[in-house]
């Protein structure tokens, strides 16, 4: 019965989704997808079980395979989703010692693995808008800034902090010169929260 590996990069760490039975026959796949991304240069792995139902010492025996191959700071290897028969196996082999298991994926993935905000729609459009060089690094841009400076190019203005109202002060009427209307009052600038908010929704940023 053939098993199921389906693989994904989150991050620095390779994850892999394991499907159906780890046994003898099935775990020369395993081994043979392992030995070929640990031979493309990687070394950070998690193994997901949630979808494996029953896992043999041949199973076993490949997992700590890898464990080894990544021992001494030349990797890490991280297990999640066991149910409880694949936990009770390595319970009873003594392997529950030997790996660092989690609940579930997300437990097991480091925070900086982590997805990020996609920033690209924020680089083009500021690119586009004639940001400098230095705003555009993909490494460096960050997500509220690069909004902020396409808000400036725009020409939006953004408010600043309120003041205190004081009371209202009347200029003193000219006797010699007839009244002159005064100017109405400019529209209140758009709030920073508002446009900042509807920025970030637009380019991927967090709210």
């Amino acid at each position: 019965m053939a098993i199921d590996i389906q693989q994904e990069q989150i991050g620095s760490v390779r994850v892999l989704t394991l499907g159906g039975r780890l046994d003898t026959e099935t775990a020369v796949d395993v081994e043979l997808a392992l030995q070929d991304l640990l031979a493309a240069g990687e070394h950070e792995f998690l193994i997901d079980l949630s979808g494996i139902g029953y896992v043999s010492s041949a199973g076993l025996r490949v997992l700590l395979s890898l464990a080894k191959q990544l021992d001494g700071g030349k990797g890490s290897l991280r297990l999640c989703g066991l149910n409880a028969a694949v936990t009770q196996v390595f319970d009873v082999a003594g392997f529950s010692k030997l790996f660092a298991i989690f609940p579930d994926r997300a437990a097991a993935l480091p925070r900086q693995a982590q997805a990020k905000p996609d920033n690209s729609l924020a680089l083009k459009a500021a690119a586009l808008l004639g940001a400098p060089a230095a705003a555009l690094s993909p490494a460096k841009a960050d997500v509220t800034e690069l909004a902020r400076f396409v808000a400036i190019l725009l020409g939006i203005k953004l408010a600043t902090a309120a003041k205190p109202a004081g009371p209202p002060v009347r200029a003193a009427s000219a006797p010699s010169r007839p009244a002159v209307a005064s100017a109405p009052a400019s529209a209140p600038a758009p709030a920073t929260g508002g446009l900042m908010s509807k920025l970030r929704g637009l380019f991927g940023g967090k709210r």
